[in-house]
């Protein structure tokens, strides 16, 4: 059995500090340490989180300077262990390091850099650890149109007494030269950065939250969250046929914040007259529906057609208005009341889902030819 903890979150029952001591235990009793920045930055000193898996720890992140200036400095530093230490984890790579950097600002202060890569420059530098050189392979991004920190990340190995273990550094308005890393015995600065900054999150995610919760009217709310959800899927779906880990864009997780299922679920409850419990799962057959059709063609986002499907879903669902495409609409009603239970529904519902399919095309045709 694979068991993960992460302790980027909450430590449970336990005291974190008591916590930490008892995921570090392990390293400790082989001569392992963490590492994190060695320079004198201004800011803060903060523990970012731990990864443990069936009570081994595999990585340890401390972080160092101002963590809400987008312009930095400040430094992450990622020490974990490598091979089949790793019990099965996967480290990011370079290009996935930053943007993990540009995910941890955004949740932070709600400032997004955009999405999508950047031109790069790869470099072999040294940098020193413990104050010894040693050999890492760098990723530099350079900012877009507009200005911006360069963000850069870097990876190396570390043969030490207890087993090897991957440093991976990732930098925030610092040049690479002049970096340092150092092993840390003590993390109760670390602790201490930690609960300030837990403080200080919590009070922007609060006023952020306030600042993006305006209250849809109408079928506002229904029409949001379909489309959100239709480009959530389609980008993902892009993402990983191009090979690349899915990331849903942060502009897109800036509406999820919002509450926006809920407040398609309370205006369904006052305009169709529905329980939560219905709503709700009115609600989740229409998102259901246009994903699913974002997924299947290629007209559903961006076009005319599509905008005009959403609409007709939407009216559909709140007030079961006959819409032109109200075929279409009763074949998902019947798909997505037979999804299939084993195997041998399959082929069944693989034919509901062709009928359904051609329903909507008729309706677009039909469109076209009046």
């Amino acid at each position: 059995m694979h068991v993960r903890r992460d302790g980027s979150g909450a430590a449970g029952r336990q005291p974190l500090a008591e916590a930490v001591e008892e995921a570090l235990a392990p390293w400790r009793r082989v001569g392992r340490l963490p590492y994190a920045p060695g320079a004198e930055l201004p800011g803060q000193r903060i523990l970012s989180g731990w990864h443990s898996v069936n009570g081994e720890l595999v990585a340890f992140i401390l972080c160092a300077g101002r963590p809400f200036d987008p312009a930095g400095p400040f430094l992450t530093v990622r020490t974990a262990l490598t091979g089949d230490d790793l019990q099965g984890e996967v480290l990011s790579g370079l290009d996935e390091v930053i943007e993990d950097e540009r995910d941890r600002l955004f949740e932070w202060t709600g400032l997004d850099e955009g999405d999508g890569p950047r031109a790069a420059r790869i470099a072999e530098l040294y940098l020193p650890v413990d104050g010894v050189p040693a050999p890492a392979r760098v990723r530099v991004e350079q900012p877009r149109e507009g200005g911006g920190p360069e963000l850069w990340a870097a990876q190396l190995t570390l043969d030490r007494r207890g087993g090897p273990l991957e440093l991976t550094v990732t930098g925030r308005g610092v040049p690479v030269p002049g970096v340092t890393l150092v092993t840390v015995s003590d993390v109760a600065p670390y602790l201490a950065g930690r609960a300030r900054l837990s403080a200080e999150t919590a009070a922007r995610s609060a006023a952020l939250a306030e600042a993006e919760r305006a209250v849809p009217v109408g079928l506002e709310a229904h029409r949001r969250l379909a489309v959100g959800a239709m480009e959530r899927a389609t980008v993902l779906a892009q993402q990983l046929s191009a090979g690349r880990t899915p990331r849903t864009p942060r502009r897109l997780r800036a509406e999820d914040r919002g509450g926006r299922w809920e407040d398609a679920v309370r205006q369904q409850m006052r305009l169709a007259s529905e329980e939560r419990q219905q709503a709700d799962q009115a609600v989740a057959s229409m998102v259901n529906q246009l994903v699913r059709l974002a997924e299947r063609t290629d007209w559903a986002l961006g076009t005319e057609d599509g905008r005009q499907a959403v609409e007709e879903t939407v009216r559909h669902t709140v007030f079961g208005s006959e819409v032109p495409s109200l075929r279409a609409q009763q074949a998902w009603q019947a798909l997505w009341a037979a999804r299939p239970r084993g195997p041998s529904e399959v082929e069944r519902y693989e034919r509901s889902l062709a009928h359904w399919l051609a329903a909507w095309e008729s309706w677009r045709r039909s469109r076209h030819r009046g």
